[in-house]
């Protein structure tokens, strides 16, 4: 796919993997942590790419740091994910899209992107479908930005997901997994 300035695409990887007890971020599968693995599926999308980091900051930018990328610090972190994303889109609001992606989903497959995106025209939410709800990745189109810089910061994106507003995109569930305690690690990294 021929990359594009008209879409910036957006991580989430700011949070403190609370359940987990140590960042996720960095948990590894197939040899690379989950953070570069969502940041390599990133660039092969668009160029633009953000990453919003908090807790652990200076671990996770280490990580990436041969990356050409736009690394961003949520001091509110700790506000919960709607904090991040505000803060991420406050950053990405010259661009005509947003893809918003979780560091913590590594088996979503590059395919699954890709179809997103070829929905942008018609200037609707392109929202991934999957355990019977809209979820992330999504692409906000840029009409959307309003309403994500005044976020709850605990909801998140979850009010602005309405079918109505959106083109839901099936997502197998074998691929929706979030990897959040060490069970998921065994389960499905394993």
């Amino acid at each position: 796919m021929k990359k594009t300035n008209h879409l910036a695409i957006l991580i989430l990887a700011a949070g403190t993997s609370s359940r987990l007890g140590y960042p996720k971020q960095l948990v590894t599968y197939k040899n690379e942590s989950l953070l570069k693995i969502a940041i390599k599926k990133a660039l092969k999308i668009s160029t633009d790419v953000f990453v919003v980091l908090g807790h652990e900051k200076e671990i996770c930018e280490n990580e990436i740091k041969n990356f050409n990328i736009n690394i961003l610090y949520n001091k509110e972190y700790k506000k919960g994910m709607g904090s991040s994303l505000s803060f991420g889109i406050s950053h990405t609001i010259v661009y005509e899209n947003t893809m918003v992606m979780l560091c913590d989903q590594p088996l979503i497959p590059i395919s699954h992107y890709k179809t997103l995106t070829t929905y942008i025209k018609y200037e609707k939410i392109c929202a991934s479908f999957y355990n019977d709800s809209l979820s992330v990745p999504v692409i906000f189109p840029k009409k959307y930005y309003k309403k994500l810089l005044e976020l709850n910061v605990k909801k998140g994106a979850k009010l602005i997901l309405k079918p109505e507003n959106c083109i839901k995109i099936s997502l197998l569930k074998k691929y929706s997994v979030d990897i959040d305690i060490f069970d998921d690690i065994v389960k499905y990294l394993y």
